[in-house]
């Protein structure tokens, strides 16, 4: 024992490699799969009228300035209300995002018509700018506000 020489055997499993070598192609066909999918993705995003920040109103100096002036600055209001003696101008601007996902994408792989099986959903979030001025329409105050702070993309029919 003690003069014969060390005998040592290195093995290769064959039920393991072939498991990774299995798992390749699986993976491979998950992300084919989900690239077709993303063909059939659609994301939409619409800007309507110019956004208004505060720093846009920072020449606005509260019983000097005029609406002739702010109209001047940031364009016309969508809408003008007299409330008493006070003139209420409103400025809107909106941001409208929708979204599609068409599954029937999946279905170009083994048919050439691919019927349609559409998830979407629009949101809309609208902001407003209200500026208040008196009779001689000097502005006396100004106010931000959001319709809705909700999560603008739902899906359907989910």
């Amino acid at each position: 024992m003690v003069g014969e020489p060390m005998k040592s055997t290195l093995r290769c499993d064959p039920g393991g490699s072939s498991s990774i070598m299995r798992a390749r192609p699986t993976a491979l066909l998950i992300v084919i799969l989900l690239c077709i999918g993303m063909w059939g993705c659609a994301v939409r995003r619409v800007d309507f009228n110019t956004p208004i920040t505060p720093e846009d109103l920072s020449f606005i100096r509260n019983g000097e300035t005029t609406l002739h002036h702010v109209v001047d600055h940031i364009g016309a209001p969508e809408d003008i209300t007299t409330i008493s003696d006070q003139l209420v101008a409103e400025f809107k601007w909106s941001t409208t995002r929708s979204s599609s996902l068409n599954l029937g994408y999946l279905f170009r792989i083994v048919s050439p018509v691919a019927p349609t099986m559409t998830l979407s959903g629009t949101g809309t979030n609208i902001q407003r700018l209200l500026i208040i001025c008196d009779d001689q329409l000097i502005v006396r105050s100004y106010a931000f506000g959001l319709t809705d702070e909700h999560a603008l993309v739902e899906f359907w029919p989910f």
